[in-house]
């Protein structure tokens, strides 16, 4: 059986076991490690190198380890889904999101797999695809946060009146695959209908 001081023997102590544990754990959290992105590159590196061990190991856990060659990603898809749900803004998010990326991925408007938004595309997407306004623009940022932590969108910081822009991560394709997206459809619609905890 494979083990994370097994591992360490076989790097010739390159990697300490702890290190093995830190880089799965990111990617469990994170669910999405970019090798370009500072924060996750040495983690990404390691799990690449040990990528068969890590989809075997967390794969007893019912984790998904795939690895996207083109853009250099690492995502961890749960089989099931009982972690903690998305509020419901949130959700609505991400749908629009997801939706905005396709319809770029259409039009070869993307770069390096990522996809830009304005704030003006993003507002005349919730009301096309919600029929609701855009939140306001503090809320869009906290919103933004959110996509970022779940690896499917990052923010960058503009100099003009919008102030920031949102990019939409290729990842995306992947955490919100069809089954994910019908789940969170139709949670979104339940939470709707109920219109209690705004949780989706």
């Amino acid at each position: 059986m494979i083990t994370w001081q097994r591992l360490s023997e076989q790097s010739n102590n390159l990697y300490a076991p702890e290190d093995f544990e830190k880089a799965g754990y990111q990617l469990l959290v994170e669910q999405v490690l970019y090798a370009e992105d500072r924060r996750t590159r040495v983690s990404y590196a390691l799990i690449d190198q040990h990528l068969s061990h890590f989809q075997e190991l967390l794969g007893r856990l019912g984790v998904v380890v795939r690895k996207n060659h083109f853009h250099s990603f690492i995502v961890a898809l749960p089989n099931h889904h009982i972690a903690e749900k998305m509020r419901l803004s949130e959700t609505r998010m991400a749908l629009v999101l997801r939706r905005l990326y396709d319809d770029k991925m259409r039009r070869a408007d993307v770069i390096d797999g990522e996809a830009v938004i304005t704030l003006e595309e993003l507002d005349q997407a919730y009301r096309d695809l919600l029929k609701r306004p855009l939140p306001e623009r503090s809320d869009v940022k906290e919103l933004a946060i959110a996509m970022k932590r779940y690896g499917i969108a990052r923010i960058e910081e503009t100099d003009d009146v919008q102030r920031f822009q949102l990019i939409i991560r290729p990842a995306i394709a992947d955490v919100l695959g069809e089954a994910t997206l019908h789940q969170i459809a139709a949670y979104a619609l339940m939470s709707e209908e109920e219109g209690s905890n705004e949780e989706a």
